[in-house]
């Protein structure tokens, strides 16, 4: 986990593109989110539309290019080695050449096993059976969900029915110890010496 975790923190962008200031009144244009179904260039060729006036300034392009992305794509982006990209047109073009010559089916499952963590026993059954298609990615993922959370469950009964059977002990412990009734106790009064001082001398 911390692997995967170390992974997505790393940028993928050169210091120039990462320690680059941002305009202080940037407002950003609304896109049409890449879906990784329609054509990756035809997505490109929309968001230069968009951000026109913005085209000189290459950080900006590259960090707002990634909020145009969704979960397949970004986790692509999050696989990409650090201080990968130190352009927009080299983001563009790794883009491009990832998401054309690629059948989409494959692009979702590889990028969504990748982006698991080596030890994630999601990713080592999709190693160890693989699927061929979006829609049996989505019910292995399912599945896993369901056996993940009856496994949980069945952990939280192990844990209660200990902890119910030592009450039960203890409770037929206490019933059968014999329980001092102090009110209604019978049997000789053993009288106490009570020491009382006076300070005046009694005639």
């Amino acid at each position: 986990m911390s692997r995967a975790l170390d992974q997505i923190s790393k940028s993928p962008f050169t210091r120039r593109i990462e320690g680059a200031r941002l305009p202080r009144r940037f407002n950003q244009p609304t896109f049409t989110i890449y879906n990784e179904r329609t054509d990756p260039v035809e997505h490109v060729s929309h968001f230069n539309q968009r951000m026109t006036v913005y085209s000189k300034d290459e950080a900006l392009m590259c960090k707002v290019f990634l909020s145009s992305l969704r979960l397949i794509a970004m986790r692509w982006v999050d696989g990409l080695k650090a201080e990968f990209v130190n352009s927009f047109h080299e983001l563009t073009q790794a883009f491009g050449s990832w998401f054309v010559t690629c059948d989409f089916d494959d692009v979702a499952i590889s990028t969504f096993t990748l982006g698991l963590p080596s030890e994630h026993g999601l990713r080592k059954s999709l190693t160890g059976k693989p699927v061929t298609s979006v829609r049996q990615l989505m019910d292995r993922i399912d599945k896993y969900k369901r056996v993940e959370k009856d496994q949980q469950q069945g952990k939280r009964k192990d844990k209660v029915i200990p902890q119910e059977r030592k009450d039960f002990r203890s409770d037929r412990y206490n019933n059968n110890k014999p329980r001092r009734d102090y009110a209604g106790q019978s049997g000789p009064v053993i009288p106490q010496a009570v020491n009382a001082v006076f300070k005046e001398p009694v005639h």
